[in-house]
């Protein structure tokens, strides 16, 4: 019995489980079909989704989600052709991978969805090519085809020479830096005093080069020669190179001329189809038009201009006054008033009739209705047209709204040769007749954008006949209104023009003969009509930069080219290579020789690790013998180490560099107050970018955290600026930026210096 009883229960709990599970089956049926009806696809899927899991046997739920999967499906590959439209390729991808899911017998998407797949690739791998040339160009600058010498100690040399040999002097440098020295043949030997304090080898050579009419060349990693410095010696002796600069935004022909008019040089030839200028010339030259090129080779403006046309139409009627039906009465004569009797103004009546003749027989005609009229209109026509344009710097962009309007242009020819009679000929040419908007903008480096505007409005007018009575020409008139100029505006700033009017007033009055000349009476007993046509145009520009030409501060700073006879730019033609391995680092030596005094000769110290063929390095010593002295230990500051500043101004904190250093690498990783400062950057140091060469530059950001990496194609020797950190004061109140890590990167390997003091900074209102 109790069996009986449980099994009971349990029957009557799965009838009522099923019946809630029939009832949210229909009601997310019918949440699905009303989702369907509203477009909502999506929703429709996944309702009828449900209530066809919950009774996959009903037929109705079946059909219902087989067509909202199609019609999501359509909707899906609908939105993906619109995002195709606006070049939005992941975009359309993701849209016509759900269309194709929804519906995996929609052909039509699954085709779209490899096409654009494959279009998505072939972008990705123009940017790979892109970030590839990037860098294959980056090694390419580090890559110099001109012998440098065996890596050398770069520390600091002194010398003091009093009425000694110059060729002397030169070995006594060449040792002291363990290089050969040789002479050319036309170099002549003479005394000279040279006392130098403090200078590396390199700065040695130069200077007594430069005062003794010298220069030198490196011959191999061990060896240079001393020529005398002439032009057929130049010519002789320096190396020429030849390379091909591949432009990406400016124009060859005019960057060809910039290089040969700044550089000098002859040898220059321009590859359009490239895009390319291949260029024959010295290391140095070579150096000034890379930097030139890059100066120049900046990516054109563009603009997208948000154009809103506004045309107004005002039309005002007025017409009031006393009015008759017809202000003409007549009086005809009928006798019998049969039909035909009256014809062409004539009555055809017998001569008999005419002696009976009397009032009866005439019929008179006057106005049978007197109009009042009060009629005042007034209506306001407005058309308005905002399209978006965009344009490249440079290059025109058109606008044409407006109706084409067939213009006859007729020519004649003659019949015969020689034959006076000639033959028209009548063609038609098509003219815009409404609004047609030309703009070429410019941007310049600080980001304002010039716009050469042409704004022309055509309205057509009367037909007007050009020919004869006998040979009529009826052809259109038009009414034009133009305006040229040139804006300048900044980026989203917007420029109103208007008052380009044209009006046309009529006025007419109908009424009993003479009455117009009647004061007051023309008002009330005539018919008076006034109308007047007003239109004005209003152009509403705004643009938008969408890319400005980037100049940077190396762009700004000038750079020495050497002088007017000779070229030279510092670091163009590197003395030394790369230091491979680490190499005991000595003190600055002393070599004092006084008139007449021995060469000294630099004493061995033990080998080091050094690149194969080069051979032992000397290391410097002083001629009496000190001992070198160790070198100072590396140290950082941030300066100004305290600042006050207002809000909205910009600022600048850098790191700096205590003591001298060959620095390739700098990565820095810096803390700041995102609220309290804003725009926060950092750009390379004076002391990496000080001899131009190209820093590369890597950084990672997040809010309140920077790290920043600046790589060098070849070490800077000295002591300054690593890093500059710019930003912008935003909110009043006190601040600080701290620095977390430095470490750089020299011929000996990484360093980590010890963290500088935080730099504080007051913001003000």
């Amino acid at each position: 019995m109790m069996r009986s009883a449980s099994a009971r229960r349990a029957a009557v709990a799965l009838l009522a489980l099923a019946a809630l599970a029939g009832c949210a089956a229909r009601s997310a049926y019918r949440q699905g079909l009303q989702e369907g009806r509203r477009g909502n696809w999506d929703v429709a899927v996944a309702r009828l989704t449900r209530a066809f899991d919950s009774d996959p046997e009903n037929i109705s739920y079946r059909i219902a989600l087989e067509n909202a999967r199609s019609q999501a499906s359509r909707m899906h590959h609908v939105e993906a052709r619109k995002r195709l439209a606006a070049d939005d390729l992941a975009g359309a991808v993701d849209a016509l991978e759900i269309a194709a899911k929804y519906d995996p017998g929609n052909k039509s998407a699954s085709d779209d969805l490899a096409i654009v797949r494959a279009k998505l690739r072939e972008r990705e791998a123009a940017k790979q090519q892109l970030a590839e040339f990037e860098a294959a160009r980056q090694r390419a600058r580090s890559q110099l085809p001109v012998p440098v010498l065996s890596p050398r100690s770069p520390v600091p040399i002194s010398i003091n020479f009093s009425d000694q040999s110059l060729e002397k002097v030169f070995e006594t440098i060449g040792k002291l830096a363990g290089v050969n020295v040789l002479f050319d043949e036309q170099f002549r030997d003479k005394k000279v005093g040279v006392r130098l304090s403090g200078v590396t080898f390199q700065e040695a050579l130069d200077q007594i080069c430069l005062v003794n009419r010298l220069f030198y060349k490196v011959l191999d990693q061990n060896s240079i020669i001393v020529v005398p410095e002439s032009p057929a010696k130049r010519r002789s002796y320096d190396e020429v190179l030849v390379q091909t600069f591949y432009l990406q935004n400016a124009e060859a022909n005019e960057a060809v001329n910039v290089i040969k008019q700044i550089a000098g040089v002859t040898k220059a030839q321009v590859t359009p189809a490239l895009g390319a200028i291949t260029v024959v010339a010295t290391p140095d030259k070579m150096a000034a038009i890379e930097r030139v090129l890059a100066a120049h080779d900046k990516a054109r403006g563009e603009v997208m201009v948000k154009v809103e046309i506004l045309e107004v139409n005002r039309n005002n009627l007025k017409r009031y006054g006393l009015s008759l039906s017809n202000y003409e009465a007549s009086v005809t004569l009928s006798p019998t008033g049969a039909e035909g009797e009256l014809a062409s103004g004539f009555t055809n009546a017998r001569a008999h009739l005419l002696s009976s003749l009397n009032l009866a027989d005439f019929v008179v005609s006057i106005p049978s209705t007197l109009l009042a009229q009060f009629l005042q209109t007034d209506s306001t026509v407005r058309i308005l047209a905002s399209p978006q344009l965009r344009a490249a710097e440079g290059k025109k962009t058109a606008l044409k709204i407006g109706t084409e309007v067939p213009v006859p242009v007729t020519t004649f020819t003659a019949t015969a040769v020689g034959n006076s009679t000639f033959s028209p000929a009548t063609s038609f040419q098509y003219r815009n007749v409404g609004i047609n908007l030309e703009l070429e903008p410019k941007v310049n480096a600080a980001g304002e954008i010039f716009l050469g505007m042409t704004a022309e409005f055509s309205l057509l007018g009367e037909d007007r006949n050009v020919g004869t009575a006998a040979a009529p020409l009826v052809v259109p008139t038009f009414l034009t209104r133009n305006v040229t100029g040139t804006l300048r505006l900044k980026d989203g700033e917007t420029s109103l023009i208007g008052g380009l009017l044209s009006q046309r007033e009529a006025d007419s009055f109908r009424g009993a003969l003479g009455l117009r000349n009647v004061p007051l009476l023309n008002k009330l007993l005539g018919a008076n009509s006034k109308t007047q046509d007003e239109t004005e145009i209003l152009i509403s520009i705004t643009p938008h930069l969408v890319r400005a030409p980037k100049v940077t501060e190396d762009d700004l700073r000038a750079f020495s080219f050497g002088t007017e006879e000779v070229a030279r730019v510092p670091g163009a033609r590197p003395l030394f290579g790369p230091e491979l391995e680490p190499t005991a680092d000595a003190a600055a030596p002393v070599a004092t020789a006084p008139a007449p005094a021995p060469v000294p000769t630099p004493s061995p110290t033990p080998e080091t690790r050094r690149r194969p063929g080069a051979r032992p390095r000397p290391t410097p010593t002083a001629a009496t013998g000190g001992p070198p002295a160790p070198q100072a230990a590396q140290s950082v500051r941030l300066a100004p180490a305290s600042l006050t500043a207002r809000r909205d101004q910009a600022l600048e904190v850098n790191l700096l560099l205590a003591a001298p250093a060959e620095v390739t690498a700098v990565e820095v990783v810096v803390r700041y107050d995102p609220e309290r400062l804003t725009g926060f950057e950092a750009v390379a140091g004076s002391l990496l970018t000080l001899d131009g060469a190209a820093v590369g530059a890597e950084r990672t950001e997040e809010p309140g955290r920077l790290r920043v990496r600046f790589v060098r194609p070849r070490a800077a020797t000295g002591a300054g600026a690593l890093v500059a950190l710019r930003a912008r004061a935003a909110a009043a109140g006190a601040t600080a930026v701290a620095v977390e890590s430095v470490v750089v990167t020299g011929p000996g390997g990484e360093q980590k210096l010890a963290v500088p003091a935080p730099a504080t900074i007051e913001v003000q209102e």
